[in-house]
């Protein structure tokens, strides 16, 4: 036999060797290998299956946990809590003021009748200088037999006569105080200076209101007017010409505090 004839030989010996370790050709293998896949899908299902179940069972546990009994309740509903706001901080009143505010300085000459100097004070209306006692020349006081100088005028702002005046003096110097007094105000000005006013009913019938003024160097101006067309101190009777007296309490300040009575 030759080289090539046994080779062939011990192929075919190989093959068949091989064929009958697989065994006979079954014709049920494919049907059975169909069977086998779907019965690993149904097992593969079926552990899907338990595992959410399994996961879906915690999650009840856990809320039943949280709260016993019921079921959680849905979390109220919030209202917005408006931010506040914060109150304006009270602004305290400021300390009312007695300067000058009401009538301007008066800028003329400091010297002639009193009556005539007061009278440039007075707001535009009818006036009449009715007297003068005592002289006040460039800041010096000449005093009449009554110890002051004082002036006097008849004024209408048209809605009646009414008298107002000055006086001055010049007395010790001193450190003004507020003496106890039915005054409306008395206060002590930064300067040192006293202001005090004052509102009364004469028993004649009429109003007297009046503003004086004391400065350290011993000057002294008081101011007043009346609601009659009568010098008081000249008359037994005077009747009311008008409700009340024709400047304010503050205007009768501005005359009496003005540089223009300083010495």
């Amino acid at each position: 036999m030759s080289p090539d004839q046994q080779s062939g030989r011990r192929l075919h010996e190989a093959m068949q060797q091989t064929s009958d370790a697989f065994g006979r050709h079954r014709a049920d293998l494919v049907l059975r290998a169909a069977v086998r896949g779907r019965r690993l899908r149904l097992v593969r299902r079926a552990r899907i299956a338990a595992l959410a179940a399994a996961v879906a069972g915690a999650a009840v546990l856990g809320a039943a946990q949280l709260s016993p009994g019921a079921a959680p309740a849905p979390p109220p509903a919030v209202t917005p809590t408006p931010t506040p706001t914060a109150a304006p901080t009270a602004t305290p009143a400021p300390a009312p003021t007695r300067l000058p505010s009401a009538a301007p300085p008066v800028g003329g000459p400091r010297s002639g009748p009193i009556s005539a100097q007061l009278a440039a004070f007075l707001s535009p209306g009818t006036s009449t200088r009715v007297s003068s006692n005592g002289a006040f020349e460039d800041g010096r006081v000449t005093l009449s037999q009554a110890g002051t100088a004082s002036g006097s005028v008849l004024y209408d702002d048209g809605r009646g006569r009414a008298s107002v005046g000055v006086t001055l003096a010049d007395i010790d110097r001193r450190t003004p105080t507020c003496d106890p007094g039915p005054w409306l105000f008395c206060d002590i000005l930064a300067d040192g200076t006293a202001v005090k006013a004052e509102q009364t009913r004469l028993t004649s019938g009429y109003l007297l209101w009046s503003v004086y003024v004391l400065h350290p160097d011993g000057r002294k101006i008081t101011v007043n007017e009346f609601n009659t067309d009568r010098i008081p101190e000249n008359a037994t009777t005077a009747s009311p010409t008008r409700a009340e007296p024709p400047l304010t309490i503050d205007q009768l300040q501005a005359i009496a505090l003005s540089p223009h009575w300083s010495r």
